[in-house]
């Protein structure tokens, strides 16, 4: 079952819909946030930008052809141009060495995560991601979040049947309230198989003893929770089946006036059959009658022949 990052609803639909789209942003609650030099920009990002902007001021015709066939084109007119300055230009190299420094800004500027990335670290803490959780509890947000969609992408839902507005709002804060009970849990039952690691006295035992009840209550309690969405899911899904069901009697229903003419249609082919069954018969007395003419006018023409005479004498 597949498991996405839940978020606070807080969070406006648009950076959601950001983060959603670049889910290897988001860092799990237990790390540390990260902070990275130039607005979100890595150290390799930097080393990356220092050792290609000499390139491009001085030997763009190196490393342009790597980003495509204009930027190739580009890069060969670039040589000739960096070529002609070192040559023509007196203090050519620190043109070039002013060229290198900008393109180190443009190479700089296009590195980095983005607004998606800050948009990441800004708002950590604010999602919970399947790396905050172990498999039992993951497992358990795959599974509301699968109900959460069954209803929010049901028929009843965009047929207006149920409160849209309502489901919106409700289910997303479920979602996130489980997410952030489920991530608590996680990290709660890893602090146990840690402690029982380390060793235990009786002390010990009795204090985790009483944690562990704790956490089995917790997880009976927020199940108990997602269960009630999966029954308010497949009321949903019941719900689009019986949509279904009067859809499809309504298309009986309208029609029911082309059933009517089709079978208003079946009088007129028996009169049609009639009246062709007419014709065929008037057909067979034209062809009698011409056969028996043609007969005549065989038997009268052998009479007047030259050998039929001969043979008549």
């Amino acid at each position: 079952m597949s498991v996405r990052a839940s978020f606070d609803p807080i969070v406006a639909a648009k950076d959601r819909g950001l983060l959603e789209a670049r889910p290897e942003l988001l860092h799990p609650a237990a790390g540390v946030r990260p902070v990275g030099p130039l607005g979100g920009r890595t150290p390799r990002d930097v080393l990356f930008s220092l050792w290609n902007a000499p390139l491009w001021a001085f030997l763009p015709l190196a490393v342009a052809p790597f980003y495509g066939r204009r930027a190739a084109i580009a890069g060969a007119v670039g040589q000739v141009v960096a070529v002609a300055v070192l040559l023509l230009v007196p203090g050519g190299v620190f043109v070039l060495a002013g060229a290198a420094a900008v393109a180190f800004g443009v190479l700089i500027g296009r590195c980095g995560e983005g607004r998606a990335g800050a948009l990441a670290r800004r708002l950590h803490g604010s999602y919970v991601v399947p790396e905050d959780l172990d498999a039992a509890t993951a497992l358990l947000l795959g599974r509301v979040q699968k109900a959460i969609r069954v209803v929010l992408n049901a028929e009843v839902i965009r047929e207006g049947l149920l409160d849209d507005l309502r489901n919106a709002v409700m289910l997303p804060a479920q979602e996130w309230e489980v997410a952030q009970t489920l991530r608590e849990i996680s990290r709660l039952s890893e602090e146990q198989r840690v402690a029982r690691r380390a060793g235990r006295n009786a002390e010990l035992a009795q204090m985790m003893g009483s944690q562990a009840k704790a956490l089995e209550l917790a997880t009976a309690s927020v199940t108990e929770r997602i269960e009630a969405v999966e029954r308010y899911a497949e009321q949903v899904k019941a719900a689009d089946q019986a949509l279904l069901q009067w859809k499809t009697l309504q298309r009986l229903a309208d029609s029911n006036d082309a059933y009517g003419e089709l079978l208003a249609r079946t009088v007129r082919d028996e009169l049609a059959i009639a009246e062709i069954d007419g014709l065929t018969d008037e057909a067979a007395r034209v062809e009698e009658a011409l056969r028996r003419s043609v007969e005549k006018a065989r038997r009268t023409g052998l009479t007047l022949l030259p050998g039929g005479l001969a043979e008549a004498g």
